[in-house]
């Protein structure tokens, strides 16, 4: 198979913490009443001031409160990708949303603290309109507390809400007077909104509960699932940095699943994802400085040879002075009585004369042994000891002749068995040389004969090995038809009768005592027989080792061949492709030998901790599409499109201007073409279908949030909610415009009179 294009090496850790943007003279912009606007998305936020093309400021919704004494005794705050910077704010990082609303307010004033900050606000009061986007139908009590926060905290003129898509889809078209239809993905949830009658119709508004965090999550579940045993943890922001770079929206998600694992697809569609890993510990020396410290091994080893040889020497003479003082000794025999003679073996540790000889004869046959070694002679063949007393009755013998007898019983029997097994090694030794020099003669003679038999021996050793591999299996499942016959027949066992002392049974036990209804009876078989098993297994796989050494000397082809073959049959396979992609195999027991370099070394680790994108490509971003893929009861993109237009009255200006925005979903390559696509099956025939993307869609909310606030000066300036329609109206008071949420008063309902 062909290798596979390009490898991607993914970022170790966390994003680096993004530098912020100097502070703003925040009173300049106090005189003309310029707005501040702020996108308050659940993933990022942006601020800045309208008057300006961009946003001063974008972060991650992020914050951080907690402390570290070694910096600070007051507590410490961050912001955005700030959090990343200290491991000790990491379990305090906290989102303030939850499913696109705003609930967490402690960490939402964290958030407009920073940025009023960052813009230049010193003083205890904010004295610009904000105009802040929020989400579709935002709920009554999220816009109540974020008033009353705005209101109550910062002293906020006015706010002025509205949906952060429809803005968007202002700056692209610039004006609500166009229809069109807003599909918006956010991280957390999408949206598919119509635009009529100059405003958004949230009334036929649908919501999916899938986003761009829906991909990254799905995404990390796929590969722990397929590489289950991977070496490293893969974070979140990894799987988000693989979304963005990898995945894509299939035109037609059927058919390209069909044919994705094909060879001549994955070579150009599958990608590898490469980890850090360790790099193992290598033998970068030259030939120059091997052989140095070959040679100098060498001559290590020729000192302490020469050492050995000398305390050799010097132990030779210790032994033969000890053998001379010994003899002495005996020859001190002639001169002594037989007293002083006794008393002079006592102090020497002797016991009688004879343990004297024995000593002497002991020390004799070393020193010979040693003379001989040194000088390079065989050693003289041992006479075969003699055991006298083993074959005497014990009636002929004494008490201490007993004894001895009893010792050369022992003597000899051991002696005996020594010799057997001697005699059994050297028939072996001798019929494994016959079998080898018949075998060089075989080989010499008729070699094609030879290789044909070596081939055909190591067949029968693989089949032998094989068929012993799937029988363990078999009996490893406990529902198969080996295991359940093998656990009878240990259960019968169990349960027969016994033979009881006198050659009487016991009767048959009566209770039945449930053997296998538990766990761990289903172990007591496994180990049966597993040492001779395991014997057997090391015999096959010696013999197995040595063919393919005799095959590698005088047919290195035929296992190269092999390997190519068991190669292909498992690179042909659908899962091998589907988590190994288009690299080459690695056998676990190649026929032919292996010669592994340095490089080969550390593209083996580096292999360990490579991951494979291929099918994962087009199913993450497929869900939007078929929500049951991540187990969501929802209908997917489609349907949901079909049903806002049949509530919006199937208007085809619709249709002709559909409009996909957002950070989620929008970002995907491919989803224009299939969104136009499947629009187009459900459009009436001949009807003109137009699919656009926004320009920016991640900060043109932003932009036209900033737009609308400086060019509709009238329509703002009317949907301000100032601090006393705050008072009067409620937190969760409302001013709708054309970009907003729609408003209904909650009817207070009035205690009825006494009766």
């Amino acid at each position: 198979m062909a290798a596979s294009s390009g490898v991607y090496e993914v970022p170790d850790g966390s994003p680096e913490p993004v530098p912020d943007l100097p502070s703003f003279d925040f009173a300049t912009m106090g005189q003309g009443g310029v707005p501040l606007v702020i996108d308050n998305g659940s993933d990022r936020c942006r601020a800045g001031w309208a008057t300006e093309q961009d946003p001063r400021m974008e972060f991650e919704s992020l914050a951080a409160r907690y402390r570290n004494r070694k910096l600070s005794a007051d507590p410490i705050l961050l912001v955005g990708s700030s959090v990343h910077s200290d491991p000790m704010a990491k379990s305090s990082i906290r989102r303030a949303f939850d499913g696109g609303v705003v609930t967490n307010f402690d960490a939402m004033e964290s958030i407009l603290d920073y940025i009023f900050t960052v813009l230049g606000c010193v003083d205890e009061r904010v004295d610009q309109p904000i105009v802040m986007t929020e989400t579709v139908c935002t709920p009554y009590t999220s816009r109540r507390n974020m008033s009353e926060l705005l209101f109550e905290c910062y002293n906020v003129p006015s706010v002025t809400y509205g949906i952060d898509s429809v803005w968007s889809y202002y700056k692209n078209t610039g004006s609500f007077a166009t229809d069109g239809l807003v599909v918006a993905s956010g991280a957390t949830a999408s949206h598919i909104i119509p635009i009529y009658d100059a405003r958004a119709h949230t009334e036929h508004c649908k919501r999916i509960n899938l986003g761009g965090a829906s991909m990254d999550e799905f995404l990390l579940k796929l590969l722990q699932l397929k590489y289950s045993a991977f070496p490293m943890k893969i974070t979140e922001w990894q799987a988000r940095d693989l979304v963005q770079r990898f995945t894509y929206v299939a035109e037609d998600y059927e058919k390209e699943l069909s044919c994705y694992l094909a060879a001549e697809n994955l070579a150009s569609k599958d990608v590898t994802v490469q980890f850090q890993f360790p790099i193992p510990t290598l033998d970068e020396r030259s030939e120059e400085e091997i052989q140095r410290v070959t040679d100098r091994r060498r001559e290590q080893m020729k000192k302490m040879h020469e050492m050995a040889a000398r305390k050799r020497q010097e132990k030779l003479e210790q032994r033969v002075q000890e053998l001379e003082e010994l003899t002495a000794v005996r020859a001190s025999r002639d001169e002594m009585d037989a007293d002083s003679f006794a008393q002079k073996l006592r102090d020497l540790g002797f016991r009688s004369e004879r343990e004297l000889l024995e000593a002497i004869a002991s020390a004799q046959q070393v020193v010979d042994r040693a003379q001989s070694k040194e000088l390079g002679l065989e050693p003289e063949e041992k006479e075969p000891p003699t055991f006298p007393l083993a074959d005497m009755p014990d009636e002929e013998l004494t008490s201490e002749q007993r004894q001895e007898k009893r010792k050369q019983v022992l003597l000899r029997a051991g002696h005996e068995a020594r010799e057997r097994a001697r005699v059994e090694r050297e028939k072996e030794k001798a019929r494994q040389d016959e079998e080898r020099q018949q075998d060089d003669e075989r080989r010499m003679n008729h070699f094609d004969e030879w290789l044909a038999d070596l081939k055909a021996r190591r067949n029968e050793t693989i089949a032998r090995i094989e068929d012993r591999r799937a029988h363990h299996r078999e009996l490893n499942d406990r529902r198969s038809h080996a295991s359940q016959v093998r656990m009878r027949n240990i259960a019968d066992l169990a349960a027969s009768e016994t033979a009881a002392p006198g050659g009487k049974r016991r009767r048959r036990s009566v209770d039945d005592d449930d053997f296998g209804a538990e766990d761990d009876d289903w172990n007591v078989y496994r180990d049966i027989n597993k040492k001779e098993e395991a014997e057997v297994d090391e015999e096959d796989e010696l013999e197995l080792d040595k063919f393919n050494r005799q095959l590698s000397l005088y047919a290195p082809d035929y296992l190269e061949a092999l390997d190519r073959v068991v190669r292909a049959e498992i690179e042909n396979t659908t899962m091998y492709r589907f988590t190994d992609g288009c690299q080459q195999a690695i056998l676990e027991k190649p026929a032919a030998p292996q010669k592994l370099d340095n490089a080969a070394i550390v593209a083996g680790v580096a292999r360990e901790y490579q991951l494979h994108l291929n099918i994962e490509r087009i199913r993450v971003p497929e869900i939007i599409f078929r929500p049951g893929l991540v187990g969501l009861d929802q209908a997917g993109l489609l349907e949901t499109i079909d049903g806002v237009l049949r509530q919006a009255g199937s208007r085809p200006s619709l249709i002709n201007n559909v409009f996909v925005t957002g950070g989620g979903f929008p970002q995907v390559p491919g989803i224009l073409g299939r969104l136009e696509r499947d629009i187009r099956s459900i459009a009436p025939a001949g009807a003109p279908i137009a699919v656009r993307r926004a320009a920016d869609p991640l900060r043109d909310a932003w932009r036209g949030a900033a737009l609308w606030s400086t060019r509709e000066v009238d329509a703002f300036r009317a949907s301000r909610i100032t601090r006393q329609d705050y008072l009067e109206q409620g937190g969760e008071y409302l001013r709708e415009h054309g970009a907003s949420n729609r408003y209904s008063a909650i009817a207070r309902r009035e205690s009825p009179a006494p009766p």
